[in-house]
């Protein structure tokens, strides 16, 4: 009900507490840290709770046409716009604008209480609390992002927010199976997963952190994070132990990727075909800690070495998004084709060839929503394709380590490639 057809009931003690409390809290925040920063505001810890019960008053004078409430808006922020000018042309330069900004949301805090659920008006203090505390690091942050990337991210957005929701619903052409919308939203999906990896793996992940670029990597991408590493082994001497284990630790991860990405685009196929996934994930981070706690010689890197680590490139680009919903397309039509003309069996045949690129595309094609393909047959063409790529990658591994002390990453590669291929007789059987 609402709270005009009961004013009986528009306040409650609860509601009188909780907005106390609240710019109360606020206050104490702005005045803090117009102390530590030596700027002082228009308002403190006792002036915003006072604001607060003024903004209430207002409101409950006119609830209806909030006459009264405006008026009270109108000129609080005037006067915050003249005590602006003020103290620019006392100091000469502009002073920060979170004590008046703070303000107002002060003043409007009593109507948010009171009209909305009580965890709207906590998470717009808190929330404003946190950014008030973390001016350095956010400011720090804005300092190391780069201008590209924050204009190739505005530019994902404007095509998720705008052009997702008006693409077509409906099959476009016969023979591809996917719609425009399920492409893009695929696009947005999979690349989500990975632009999250990027950035942890970009800014936050420290120099020469090879379990974290291996966890990292594995949600990007386990095939570019297995030459990265294979590469560093090469370079690193008396480090293969944790080269190794990072490896097989990227790899399993690969099973989580895979399970996230059919969960997100299609829950019930997920509920199928978790338990083989995390199967595999299981036993490769069982093998990842085996190999990790294997006794080796003391490190022996040379010092003249450092750890390199090359960022990858941002997922977010258009390029690589729309590289990403061209594949998906041309993998869709392959499949689409390929199971018309020679039935499941053609369809295995091509999981094991599309191991040799990128297999999230295939696993789309035969998961998504319009799939005519049985659930076994979605199972047994994930794990095909799966431990095809494994393969793959140890071919990489190979190419790019070449020595002995690579084996146990290329053993466990192998190991996970015949591990999916016994569950795909068991689901066969």
């Amino acid at each position: 009900m609402n709270i005009l057809s009961r004013p009986e009931n528009s306040i409650s003690l609860f509601h009188f507490l909780l907005l106390l409390g609240l710019s109360f809290f606020l206050g104490l925040a702005v005045e803090e840290v117009s102390i530590q920063e030596k700027m002082p505001g228009p308002g403190g810890v006792r002036t915003f709770p006072i604001l607060s019960l003024v903004g209430l008053g207002f409101f409950l004078l006119d609830p209806v046409y909030l006459s009264v409430f405006s008026v009270g808006l109108l000129v609080l922020g005037t006067w915050l716009y003249a005590y602006f000018r003020s103290e620019v042309a006392v100091s000469g330069h502009s002073p920060s604008m979170v004590s008046s900004v703070s303000s107002l949301l002060a003043y409007l805090l009593g109507p948010i209480a009171i009209r909305e659920p009580s965890w709207i008006s906590i998470a717009l203090v808190v929330s404003s609390v946190f950014f008030l505390g973390t001016r350095d690091k956010l400011h720090h942050l804005a300092e190391t992002i780069p201008i590209n990337e924050l204009l190739t991210a505005g530019k994902f957005l404007l095509l998720t927010g705008i052009i997702f929701p008006l693409l077509p619903r409906e099959l476009l052409v016969p023979y591809i199976p996917v719609t425009p919308y399920q492409v893009w939203k695929a696009v947005v999906v999979v690349s989500s997963l990975s632009y999250a990896s990027y950035l942890a793996q970009r800014f936050l992940s420290p120099r020469g952190s090879d379990f974290l670029e291996a966890v990292l990597g594995g949600f990007y991408s386990s095939t570019a994070a297995t030459i990265l590493l294979s590469r560093k082994g090469r370079l690193q001497s008396g480090r293969e132990r944790e080269i190794n284990s990072a490896i097989i630790l990227t790899n399993s991860l690969m099973y989580i990727r895979i399970l996230l990405v059919i969960l997100l685009l299609r829950p019930l196929s997920a509920r199928e075909m978790w338990g083989p996934l995390l199967t595999l994930f299981g036993a490769g981070i069982l093998v990842a800690t085996i190999v990790f706690r294997r006794k080796t010689l003391p490190e022996t890197s040379p010092a003249g070495k450092e750890r390199r680590s090359n960022s990858p490139g941002n997922p977010l680009e258009l390029n690589s998004a729309f590289l990403f919903a061209f594949s998906y397309v041309v993998i869709s039509f392959l499949t689409h084709w390929v199971h018309g003309a020679f039935g499941v069996s053609g369809i295995y045949v091509l999981a094991c060839l599309v191991g040799f690129t990128d297999i999230v595309p295939f696993i789309l094609s035969v998961v998504h929503p319009g799939s005519a393909l049985p659930i076994h047959v979605v199972l047994v063409s994930t794990m095909v394709a799966a431990s095809s790529n494994n393969i793959v990658k140890g071919v990489y591994l190979l190419v790019f380590w070449g020595r002995r002390e690579g084996l146990p990453a290329l053993l466990s590669l192998i190991g996970l490639a015949a591990g999916g291929g016994l569950l795909v007789l068991l689901f066969r059987m």
